[in-house]
């Protein structure tokens, strides 16, 4: 997971709000937004932007709560309060933002802030940017659009290299669009997000865009594939079931079901832990029988079944029908 530290700004390398005309949905498995896009994952301080505590923020993903605004699952987090996470987008022209904001959810309610950092034309060419801040909030136990190109801001000065304000520069509470009517457009970044309080919350919908079109990003689980190999052994076959995400790597808790084919569907003949290493069954069947490997639907991971095998019994082959290790439990419904 990368998250945004809001370090110091390279204008020239500023993105824009969207990236191609008309309204857009990226799926995005689990925390992995794409590289150098628009948008991404922010931490920052509550109270202070750059005052964050040490805490690793651990995401989760699940379904819901509810019906997700944007496809089935959502991004969840418990911090410890006084840091927030959540979404941050840049652009060259704050003035052409349109909307900027994302979906929250959390069961006893949430506090976040919502920060904007703003360079008007004055201070082209160096490190020097308006800084606001705003509160936001969610509600208990309702999903909550939160805008924050409406919000009404208190305004610092800040040096982004030295990470510090400018002694006593201030501007009056106002929204970005008072700023730049009044100081003129620049680039920037904003930044909102929640745990502030230290309520769980789940994100979903991260969205931003501008006149062209506004692009959502609907978090989703870890796509995953499941791959059967077979051997022969002096026992049986072995059949190995091979269980990986998106991005090659085994899948956390996993488990593998191997099914047989009957009359009428799939039955299962064994689950079998997948995490560390991968799944492995010796079977030997008393007739010609189809098998698959079946990775069962989770919060976590979309589940995944690989292409059957058929393990051929010739006539006259004495066999036992039982896998060299017993049944152990159903697949979990998760």
């Amino acid at each position: 997971m990368v998250l945004g530290v809001l370090g110091a700004l390279l204008v020239p390398s500023l993105s824009s709000p969207a990236s191609a005309a008309g309204d857009a949905t990226v799926v995005v498995r689990g925390t992995d937004l794409p590289v150098g896009g628009p948008i991404e994952l922010s931490y920052v301080g509550c109270a202070r932007l750059y005052e964050r505590t040490a805490e690793v923020p651990q995401p989760f993903v699940g379904l819901g709560p509810d019906q997700a605004p944007a496809g089935e699952r959502s991004l969840r987090y418990d911090l410890a309060g006084g840091t927030a996470l959540g979404s941050l987008s840049y652009a060259r022209s704050m003035a052409s933002t349109t909307t900027s904001g994302l979906s929250v959810q959390a069961p006893r309610g949430a506090a976040g802030v919502a920060w904007v950092g703003y360079q008007e034309p004055a201070d082209f060419g160096t490190t020097t940017y308006w800084f606001g801040r705003a509160d936001v909030s969610a509600p208990a136990g309702a999903w909550t659009s939160v805008e924050t190109t409406g919000l009404t801001y208190t305004w610092s000065r800040y040096d982004m290299a030295t990470r510090r304000a400018v002694g006593g520069a201030t501007a009056a509470p106002s929204t970005l669009a008072a700023m730049i009517a009044e100081r003129g457009d620049g680039p920037g970044f904003r930044t909102v997000g929640f745990g502030c309080d230290g309520n769980r919350f789940a994100l979903d919908a991260l969205r931003v865009g501008d006149a062209t079109g506004t692009t959502t990003y609907d978090l989703e689980g870890l796509t995953t594939t499941t791959v059967m190999a077979a051997r022969p052994a002096p026992r049986g076959t072995v059949l190995t079931g091979v269980l990986r995400d998106g991005s090659g790597e085994q899948v956390v808790r996993g488990t593998l079901v191997l099914e047989r084919q009957v009359a009428g569907g799939w039955e299962t003949v064994q689950v079998v832990p997948a995490e560390a290493v991968d799944a492995t069954v010796t079977v030997a069947p008393e007739q010609t029988t189809t098998y698959r490997w079946r990775f069962a639907d989770r919060p976590l991971a979309e589940g995944s079944v690989s292409e059957p095998t058929t393990v051929t019994v010739a006539p006259g082959q004495e066999t036992s029908q039982e896998p060299t290790q017993q049944p152990t439990r159903q697949p979990a419904q998760r």
